[in-house]
């Protein structure tokens, strides 16, 4: 088996985990990968490297990212676009997309048992255009928000749904979220948690200020286009899964479907929602 290993090496003890990661895979016959930049920081762990994380994915059978939920969300998004699955191990504070914690390490052996199933989680297609050209185009695991600049005003924002009126918020943004991300940015803002077995699309409000300031869930085969009216030197941004950002221009619309493109996790460890819910957030 081949399996592309990807630590967060900012994470405190990450060097020791990978180490014991790598030694646990190799006991059991597998081919470690990694990039270049980090079999030299772990040149006894690794078998293959590479500098192009997207070849070094369509060549494995499997990923292991290690780390926190950005590591394990980034690790999945690449993995989704060549349909690779992906076990995250916890080493940050979180973890809520892991699936194992290192404390239960020994559990990988059921990786090569085959003693394991396969969650597959919706991600979002996101698309900007301006006068029917494509301006920028991405997927989404967790989430898609449109905020404001630091010095820029409160923003206008138009939603249709399906091509008809559909809301209307004045905020200092807009989160658009799959059931994964409803546990991230979006619960901070007062959105709903949504297991990820129903699929659905999350819109909620950044400190808006208009008596219409709920989150709505639409299904998943909705249609979402949103208009922001950007007046004068307004700043708004576009950012995909907390990453990067896209400068969006006065009469860019944003368009938002459920993509074709599936996440895909690997569970080990049975946990009902619930009951990982409550582990991680409410302890």
């Amino acid at each position: 088996m081949v399996l592309l290993v990807t630590p967060n090496n900012d994470k405190a003890g990450i060097y020791e985990s990978t180490a014991r990661l790598c030694k646990a895979l190799h006991e059991h016959g597998a081919t470690v990968c990694m990039l270049s930049s980090d079999s030299e920081k772990y040149y006894n762990c690794c078998d293959v490297s590479g500098g192009n994380i997207n070849e070094l994915t369509k060549k494995c059978d499997a990923v292991i990212a290690l780390g926190g939920d950005g590591t394990i969300l980034r690790s999945a998004t690449i993995a989704a676009v060549y349909d690779k699955p992906v076990l995250g191990l916890n080493q940050g504070r979180l973890g809520f997309m892991a699936g194992l914690e290192m404390s239960e390490l020994e559990l990988i052996s059921r990786l090569f048992t085959k003693e394991y199933e396969i969650q597959r989680r919706m991600m979002l297609d996101v698309a900007v255009r301006h006068n029917e050209k494509c301006k920028y185009r991405n997927i989404a695991l967790n989430d898609v928000v449109l905020s404001r600049g630091a010095m820029s005003h409160i923003i206008d924002f138009r939603i249709m749904h399906n091509s008809d009126a559909c809301l209307e918020y004045r905020a200092d943004g807009i989160i658009i979220s799959t059931p994964t991300g409803s546990t991230a940015y979006s619960l901070s803002a007062g959105g709903p948690v949504v297991d990820p077995s129903v699929k659905s699309i999350i819109l909620t409000p950044v400190c808006p200020h208009s008596l219409c300031n709920r989150s709505v869930i639409f299904s998943s085969d909705s249609f979402l286009d949103i208009e922001p009216t950007v007046i004068f030197d307004n700043e708004l941004y576009l950012t995909i899964d907390g990453d990067g950002a896209f400068r969006m221009e006065k009469n860019y619309t944003l368009h938002i479907r459920r993509s074709k493109v599936n996440a895909k996790f690997i569970i080990i460890k049975q946990n009902s929602f619930s009951r990982v819910f409550t582990e991680k957030m409410l302890h």
